[in-house]
Parts: C-alpha cells; structure tokens; sequence
C-alpha cells in the first residue's frame, strides 16, 4: 500500500491493496469520531428497470446482515451514545457512524459489516417494500419535493441522473434478493469505496482497523451511461389539490473539477442564500409575490445545476419567472458592486469555519473530496481560494452558465 502525507493540509490518505481509500483528518481537542463509508453507487448507475434499486439497498442494509439483525445493528452504537445513519444521492452513497473516539473500532466494525455482508432475507424485503413505498408516497405529497424531482428529470433527460432516487413504485414492488445481491457485487467493491474519519483519531490506526475489517474482492469497473444532452427548456405541469405554483428556474453547468465552481458557489450565495440575498430582498422583500424562494447549486462529478425555487400564486407565475431572470441577468451584465462581493466572501468565510467546528462536516468534506478524486484542502486553502475571486471571475462563469441552451424551466402549478 502506498501512504501520502497530503501536502499542507492535516488529511492523511492511504490506498490499501484492496483498493480501498482511507482518509482522516485528526481532531485532537473533541472527543468525538465521525466515520463513513462512501460508496460510488447511486441513482446514476441504474437503468430504467433496476431504478430506485440504489436507495432501496441502502435501506435493506439496515436490515440485518450475515452475524447482525436489524436490532443488533441499531443499538449497536446508540448504546454507546452514538448513531449510525445512511443516504443515497445521484452518484454515492453514504454511511455514517458518530461515536465517542474511544469507540471508533467498534462504528468502524459495523460499518464494514453493514456494508459487505447483508443478507437481502426475502421476508425483509417484503416488509421494507412498504417503508419505501410509504416514503415514496410522502414525497410525492410534498410539492416543492415533487417540483424538484420534476426539474431533475428535465434538467437530465434521458440520462439516468434524472432518475428519481427513491424509484418508481413498480420498480420498487419488483426487486427481489437477486437483484439486490447483482447490484451490490457489482458497486460495493473495494475499489469503489473511502472509508473517511474526523476527530480524536490516529491515522494508523484507523488503516489498520480497516485493513482488518474490509476484504479484498475483484475489482469491478461498471460501464459508464451516454453522454447528457441538453435539458428540456419548458415544461408547465398541471396537478389536482395544489395551492401555489412551484417554480424551478434552472441551467447546466460543470462539475466538481471545474475551478469555476468557486465563483459559482458565490454567485448561488449573492443571489439566494439568506434574508439579504438578492432573491429575497428583491423579490420577497420588494413585491411579496413568494414566501419561499432561494438559489442552490448542486455540484457532481462532471456536470451540475445552479438553480433557484420560488413558490407562489398561480397568476404571479410569469412576473415571478419574470423576476428571477431579471436577476440572472444583471450578473450576467456585470451588474455586482465590490461591497457586495466582501460582504458575500465574508458570509462564505464565517459560514464554512463555523461548520467546520463539526467532526461531521469534516469527515463530509474529506470523504466527498476522495470520492470525488479531488485534492484535499485545508479550510484556509479553501478560503484562500474563495478570497482571490473577482467580480470579473463571477460574470464570466455567469454568462458561461447562464445561457439558453443550458437553462429549463420547470412549473408546478394547479389545475
């Protein structure tokens, strides 16, 4: 195995000769761990028939496996004081443990457990058909859910990253042991996995509890999906027993690599990310057409959005979208005063200390960067980077983002 000492940064990263990236970041003034396993599986390696079988293996994980039941797997750490959890996204998949460091062996034991030996029983997956369906169902009942589920699709058509994550209810009713059992020999490989920790931990010998616990497997390379084509520009949907129109102004855009991202991620702030934002000072603030509305950004491997959300009333649909591309567009023009720029860089700089005080976030932070592939960076590189962005910097990513061809419109109104 090769081990690096990440060059001025605190993150330790050795690759095992299963393949396996281990990363921590040592903590040493917390008592507290936090552990994850980060698998590159998600709603983006499905197809058609197999969608939603990401999310639903997750939760079938926490069903019980080869020497654990579900019970087992639950006070296994909150019995300690601790907890495990689990998520599905478009590209990973992600399981957690937060745990006093002096029980970090243990969540590192049943995290590897958890997800090398299930046991996919068929009375299990008859019984968590139903917590899916049910969770499927909730979503559907949220319209600012439902609307960005939409979106996605639009944004992402024909490719699989506009899949929902929870899957469709057919799909969902259909799974059975094998399928499961072929999709997870296929993703959770070796290779395809960084186990991740922060807090008061040594690097040694996290490696080692890891080396111990996780086996070697073949290697597996799934086949990569076609290429993204542009999104769908428009699409108004009609529903029954809607009380606003929900509306997504969104647009393509680079993906994790890009160094753009940087004045993309101050953009998304300037524009919609608290009361003095541009979004809500300007049009909750100025015409009271919405109660809710911000902007997001939502970076991946090679691709992303940037979008903004506004709900409002069915007849102020038009001056809403109205009102949002108006601000689009003054970035687009250079429309952004240097005040503004300090005052946003320093709403990003006390955001992302204040954050980083948590061993979670820290591991998040590792743990997406190697998943990623991307180079680690201390929390002062990365406000270091985000100082040196000039307004010139966020108009050219602006007017590169913000064009026609990459932009969809997705309305959820009533009938």
């Amino acid at each position: 195995m090769a081990e690096t000492q990440l060059f001025e940064t605190p993150t330790k990263r050795t690759v095992l000769d299963n393949g396996i990236r281990v990363v921590t970041e040592r903590v040493p003034y917390v008592r507290s761990v936090a552990a994850g396993v980060w698998v590159q599986s998600g709603s983006s390696n499905e197809t058609e028939e197999t969608n939603g079988i990401a999310h639903f293996l997750e939760h079938m994980l926490f069903k019980g496996t080869r020497t654990r039941s579900a019970m087992d797997l639950a006070n296994s750490l909150e019995s300690l004081g601790g907890h495990l959890n689990g998520s599905t996204g478009r590209e990973v998949s992600m399981y957690s443990a937060y745990i006093l460091n002096e029980h970090v062996d243990t969540a590192l034991e049943v995290l590897a457990d958890l997800t090398q030996n299930p046991r996919f029983k068929a009375s299990d997956i008859d019984v968590e058909k139903q917590v899916v369906l049910s969770e499927l169902m909730r979503s559907l009942e949220d319209p600012e859910e439902l609307a960005f589920d939409y979106f996605y699709q639009y944004v992402y058509h024909n490719h699989p990253l506009g899949y929902l994550i929870l899957g469709t209810p057919d799909n969902i009713r259909s799974f059975q042991q094998q399928d499961l059992t072929n999709f997870h020999s296929l993703h959770y490989s070796p290779n395809r996995m960084v186990v991740a920790a922060a807090g008061n931990i040594e690097h040694d010998t996290i490696v080692k509890h890891v080396e111990r616990l996780f086996r070697t497997d073949p290697r597996v390379e799934p086949g990569k999906t076609g290429p993204i084509q542009a999104p769908v520009d428009q699409k108004i949907i009609n529903m029954k027993n809607l009380q606003q129109a929900h509306i997504l102004l969104g647009y393509q855009t680079f993906g994790l690599a890009d160094e753009r991202r940087y004045a993309l991620a101050l953009l998304d702030v300037m524009l919609g990310s608290g009361m003095s934002s541009r979004l809500f000072q300007n049009i909750r603030e100025a015409y009271g057409f919405t109660y809710n509305v911000f902007s997001f950004l939502d970076l991946m491997r090679d691709t992303g959005v940037f979008g903004a959300y506004a709900a409002s009333e069915p007849d102020k649909v038009d001056r809403t979208v109205g009102l949002l591309q108006r601000e689009i567009d003054r970035i687009k023009k250079g429309d952004i005063g240097q005040k503004e720029l300090d005052k946003v860089k320093s709403q990003v700089r006390g955001s992302l200390v204040l954050s980083f005080e948590s061993t979670g976030r820290r591991m998040k932070k590792i743990g997406e960067s190697e998943i990623y592939q991307r180079p680690h960076q201390t929390i002062q590189q990365v406000l270091d980077r985000v100082k040196k962005v000039k307004i010139e910097d966020m108009v050219n990513a602006a007017n590169h983002v913000f064009q026609d061809q990459n932009k969809c419109l997705t309305v959820l109104t009533p009938e």
